[in-house]
């Protein structure tokens, strides 16, 4: 889906249609990598359940993705059926792992260099595994997703992704908390599962993502995903953001905007709030959320307005917001500012500044100029917080 949520320009210099997207975003990190996907007995069988993966391998094949296929026999036969102009020109090897993965090294140098050979030519390989035990398939999986150390490995089960106790989707997970995770699992082989998960993050695989057949378009073209995201490191860091991700922070301004979370903005406004914005980054690259620290209008009180807060709806929860108002606040104690301030109309984000020792104060409390010109009704529904420097 296209974060830009906004009408075309209009006389007053509304912002346009972004050219930034998601899918847009990760076709490009996917671009030249490698990416193993594996459905999980029974999933792939239903002929039906295959149109979102046969969509997903075409895209990653139109921008030069390999990607490598892992599926019991029966579900192997339904894919290259599916897969049509897609299907390799050459056969794939089918492995037995059940009797062989506790050799060293498994899957052995010569299978993997046939697949790497086979990717060369195709950039798409489906590779048959012959196991009745799903046990043994994880492990294959595993075993394979580590030696070759693909960029991301995605597992497709029908259960989806992971579920809280009150059927809330986990949609992140780091390396770190994810023995917590299986402990508290009732199912053997969802902690079977979860064991080999932390195994492929153990040995450099970039990141794993576990969600249902249907779901994987969304989940790997989308922010908001459809099943859970592994990595090894937590989230990221919050530092200030470059100009290269400028476009970057303006449509997850715009996707704020649409939601009615954000206040919307011309495009000149929102360009004065991008130079000293701060972005919270997964890796080295994607933007899980953003805040601006604005100062100008406020240079005669030696004030600073934190502004633009918001954090995709994958992330909530996880501290997100509470990095990135930390990491602003540095950037005023810098500044050597007397004071900063947040003006929301939401309760839960009102809490989060409070935690952050902001009081809640009256609109009088603050510089003068932040109300000039500004909406008397929206006034009155807004909750002010300052915190002194």
């Amino acid at each position: 889906m296209n974060l830009s949520a906004c009408a075309a320009p209009d006389s007053k210099g509304s912002l346009p249609k972004s050219p930034f997207s998601e899918k847009s975003f990760y076709l490009e990190e996917f671009r030249g990598k490698s990416l193993l996907f594996a459905l999980i007995s029974p999933a792939g069988r239903r002929f039906s359940e295959l149109s979102a993966l046969v969509k997903t391998l075409r895209e990653l094949k139109r921008n030069q993705t390999r990607c490598l296929v892992a599926a019991d026999p029966g579900a192997t036969a339904a894919l290259l059926r599916r897969i049509g102009r897609l299907r390799p020109r050459i056969s794939a090897q089918t492995f037995a792992p059940a009797r062989r993965t506790g050799r060293r090294p498994f899957p052995p140098d010569s299978a993997l260099g046939e697949l790497w050979l086979e990717l060369s030519v195709n950039a798409l390989v489906v590779t048959g595994v012959k196991s009745d035990e799903p046990a043994d398939f994880l492990r294959f999986v595993s075993a394979l997703a580590s030696r070759l150390r693909v960029f991301k490995a995605v597992l497709l089960d029908r259960a989806g992704g992971l579920r809280e106790a009150q059927d809330a989707r986990i949609s992140f997970l780091e390396m770190g908390r994810i023995g917590r995770v299986a402990r508290a699992e009732t199912s053997a082989t969802q902690r079977r599962l979860l064991s080999e998960v932390k195994r492929m993050l153990d040995h450099e695989v970039g990141s794993v993502n576990l969600t249902a057949p249907n779901g994987v378009y969304a989940e790997l073209f989308s922010y908001l995903g459809t099943g859970t995201l592994f990595t090894k490191a937590p989230y990221g860091t919050a530092r200030p953001i470059s100009i290269d991700e400028f476009d970057q922070a303006q449509a997850l301004i715009e996707r704020g905007q649409s939601e009615g979370v954000l206040l919307a903005r011309t495009r000149e406004e929102v360009a004065r709030l991008l130079p000293s914005c701060v972005g919270y980054r997964l890796g080295e690259r994607q933007l899980a959320g953003i805040c601006s620290l604005l100062t100008e209008p406020y240079l005669r009180d030696r004030a600073g307005e934190i502004t633009a807060l918001y954090t995709l709806t994958r992330f909530q929860g996880e501290g997100v917001a509470s990095e990135l108002v930390k990491e602003v606040l540095k950037e005023a104690r810098a500044r050597r500012l007397k004071y900063v301030f947040a003006c929301t109309s939401e309760l839960h984000a009102a809490r989060l500044f409070e935690r952050l020792s902001f009081r809640r104060i009256s609109p009088h409390e603050v510089a003068a100029a932040k109300w000039h010109g500004y909406d008397r009704t929206r006034r009155a529904k807004l909750l002010v917080l300052r915190h002194d420097l």
